[in-house]
């Protein structure tokens, strides 16, 4: 006897996964076709009085379905979780509802079945089979709906699907944004297609609510899901678990990676990064792991590693944030403007909870952790896979606690600039970022020393006792730190002074210079600033302590490098940076790198650095054509997120990397440094300049809480500077985050040649020891 969809019976008859979903759906309220399913006994195989009772049984069933139904398969071994069996089985459309063509189209479709015979010639599986009422599509297709993603993907085309799901046509790709209870297309932002962000088309919407009642009944699950629209409703055709989900088009950008890695990183820390991919998420997943963390945080591209902004984006998304504290935390653009949203604050009110415990929790944790990293590394490491796999866990530690850090001060961070009264508190305190600068002063007072400052003009510290006491008070609290710190390869001010050497023959202090009276505004958020400063201070000192234990790893790691050099199994010891993890694991067990084999690595390394890619990247872009796309112009007025108060005009110095010293020509009253981004490592040429504008960057990345402590003239968010070159006259007001690009002809006329030597090259090269 047919089993109607709908009534439960064809769950309780034991039927497959595809007739049984439909069956629960129809149930559940779900726009399915009326239909009913055919048992997996064979029809007419009886005696006559059998087989005209099942003609009877098939006319009553099909009576309200129409002139032309759909005949299609419902085996067993379709829709499992393991295995679609996608285009296996036969599928009639357009049947005429007569009886002798429906049970004809069901006989063709259970003879699809005759390859799955066992030895006897038996059938192994069961064969139900649907039958169901045509749609007169105006639309269909196919949407793959994750519960890791806030977008399901849309496949569209005219008329029927059949063509699309049977792969004879590609159809159209469209993403629109999730619906779940109790929401409204107008809470979720613009849906989006191509790139687009076209309104709520009516299809769009009917599908999207579809998709709700779907998620609503079968839960938060992975789904791939075929559909139909007439014109005025969207009907669900099948629904199964899906089995090989398709490769999203995320966005991924180089915000935060840019402030604290050089613009290639060395193949060694770029393979760490990329190796924590997943273990960088697990403060969020241990919150709440329905997130959308289970996605590759962290993906290379041309050698450089972009964090995940998609992910991010719907992070903040499924806990109903604003996806603008992203560009205000990490800088940047947020890849889709959507704001609060009241019911999934509401839904998401435990993890907030947990959230905002671990956030109180914050400051203790990393106290802790700092404890246990430098329990960690105070063992040497006895070869290559326990300095990585220590180098690993600390770096993911480090990220993990900022992270926390980082959350905890969000909220009176952005009521602070609210208010107009960040940079004031901020440039109050003191942590190991603004410290190393000013513990420069006794040395600046000692090089007044006609004899300590030629040795120090000729590039060298001064040998005599007194000043080689100072510099070892000074390279014992912050020797460790240096330019791009974060990236293992690159020397430590201990290893390479000469950028301490520039800013002692140039320091001056800016002590006092914002004053130390408190305005009333100051007075009045002050409260607010008690719980920013402490996990603010928090976040720079745990940076200071780990890059102590990146230094003793780095140098655990040359010790490792020198004895693989001595066994022959390196042609040098600066090969390690160039190596990735695995390969380097391989060096520790006898593989042997030779010196054509190195050469090779650093050609290649060579033409990645010649790459010039944007800060924003999308999975499927090409990126030869990207970095070969001409530089624009930029605009003439550039605005960002101001950090701190006051205007400078004067001459641009543009820089990727820090410059140990000032050019010939600059003067420091006069100089505005434009960076692409900035941390702990530019401090020495801080001292040197009286304004900083930075492309990218956030209030809270440690470059812009640094220059707010210094009360530096600071811009950051600035967006890319184009054409802006060295020695171009700018106007910086920084109090409104604002960069002017005045006529470089009328300003200053003796602008560097374009084809000299950059100024702003770094003083030693990636990896040197």
């Amino acid at each position: 006897m047919p089993d109607l969809l709908g009534s439960g019976d064809v769950v309780r008859s034991g039927a497959g996964a595809k007739a049984a979903n439909l069956d629960r759906a129809a149930a559940g309220g779900i726009a399915v076709p009326r239909g009913f399913v055919l048992g997996h006994r064979p029809l007419g195989v009886d005696d006559d009085g059998v087989e005209q009772a099942d003609r009877v049984l098939v006319a009553d069933a099909l009576a309200g379905l129409g002139d032309r139904v759909a005949v299609r398969s419902a085996f067993s071994a379709e829709d499992t979780s393991t295995s679609a069996m996608a285009g296996h089985f036969a599928t009639e459309l357009d049947v005429a509802a007569t009886v002798d063509d429906v049970i004809a189209a069901v006989e063709r479709v259970r003879d699809s079945a005759s390859r799955w015979t066992d030895a006897a010639g038996h059938v192994d599986l069961r064969c139900d089979v649907l039958v169901m009422a045509m749609v007169d599509a105006e639309r269909a297709g196919v949407v793959f709906t994750e519960q890791q993603f806030e977008d399901d993907i849309v496949e569209v085309v005219d008329g029927l699907a059949d063509s699309l799901v049977s792969g004879h046509e590609a159809g159209t790709r469209r993403t629109v944004p999730k619906l779940r209870r109790f929401e409204r297309h107008g809470r979720l932002g613009a849906l989006r297609a191509s790139g687009e962000s076209p309104g709520p088309e009516p299809w769009l919407t009917r599908l999207t609510e579809l998709l709700r009642s779907v998620r609503e009944t079968f839960g938060e699950r992975d789904w791939d899901i075929e559909w139909a629209d007439d014109g005025e409703r969207c009907w669900l055709v099948q629904i199964r678990p899906i089995t090989a989900a398709p490769r999203r088009d995320e966005t991924f950008t180089i915000a935060n990676h840019k402030e604290i890695l050089p613009e290639l990183p060395s193949v060694l820390m770029a393979s760490v990064v990329e190796a924590s991919a997943y273990e960088l998420m697990d403060y969020y997943r241990a919150i709440d792991p329905t997130l959308p963390v289970d996605r590759p945080f962290i993906e290379s591209f041309a050698g450089r590693p972009y964090i995940n902004l998609s992910q991010l984006t719907d992070l903040l998304r499924r806990l109903g944030l604003p996806t603008r504290l992203l560009s205000e935390s990490l800088g940047g653009e947020p890849e889709l403007l959507v704001g609060v949203n009241p019911v999934r604050i509401v839904r998401s009110t435990p993890a907030l909870i947990r959230l905002g415990f671990a956030q109180l929790g914050a400051v203790g944790s990393a106290r802790r952790a700092e404890h246990e990293i430098a329990a960690r590394v105070a063992v040497p490491a006895s070869t290559f896979a326990d300095g990585l796999e220590s180098l690993q866990a600390v770096y993911v530690e480090l990220v993990t606690q900022m992270s926390s850090l980082a959350t905890a001060m969000t909220a009176p961070v952005a009521l602070l600039r609210a208010a107009g009264t960040l940079d004031a508190h901020v440039g109050s305190q003191r942590t190991p970022g603004t410290k190393m600068l000013d513990d420069i002063a006794p040395l600046a007072r000692l090089a007044g020393d006609e004899t300590r400052r030629a040795e120090l003009e000729a590039g060298r510290l001064p040998s005599d006792p007194t000043f080689q006491a100072a510099w070892a008070d000074w390279v014992s609290e912050h020797g460790h730190r240096g330019v791009f710190e974060s990236d293992i390869a690159r020397p430590r001010f201990a290893d390479d002074p000469a950028p301490i050497i520039a800013s002692i023959l140039t320091h001056r202090s800016r002590a006092g210079e914002k004053g130390k009276r408190r305005s009333v505004r100051q007075l009045v958020t002050w409260p607010l600033w008690a719980f920013a400063r402490r996990p603010m201070a928090a976040r720079e000192r745990i940076r200071w302590s780990t890059m102590q234990a990146f230094a003793e790893l780095r140098s655990q790691l040359v010790a490792l490098a020198d004895r693989a050099v001595e066994a022959g199994r390196l042609p040098e010891a600066t090969a390690i940076w160039d190596l990735s993890m695995q390969e380097l694991i391989e060096v520790g067990g006898g593989r042997v790198v030779s010196r054509e084999e190195l050469e090779s690595r650093r050609a290649l390394v060579e033409e990645r650095a010649a790459m010039r890619l944007p800060d924003l990247v999308r999975r499927f872009d090409d990126l030869a054509e990207l970095a070969g796309a001409p530089r624009r112009d930029g605009e003439r007025v550039l605005r960002g997120v101001s950090l701190t108060s006051g205007v400078v005009e004067g001459r641009a110095l543009r820089a990727s990397e820090p410059p140990s010293r000032l050019p010939d020509g600059y003067e420091p009253e006069s100089t505005v440094l434009v960076a692409r981004s900035v941390d702990a490592g530019w401090v020495p040429i801080f001292g040197q300049v009286a304004g900083v504008a930075v492309e990218i960057g956030g209030d809270l990345s440690h470059g812009s809480i640094i220059l707010r402590e210094l009360g530096l003239p600071a811009a950051t968010n600035l967006g890319d500077v184009g054409s802006l070159a060295s020695g171009d006259r700018v106007r910086l007001d920084a109090g409104a985050g604002r960069l002017e690009r005045l006529d470089p002809l009328a300003s200053h006329p003796a602008s560097p040649d374009p084809s000299s030597p950059d100024p702003a090259a770094p003083s030693k090269k990636d990896g040197d020891l």
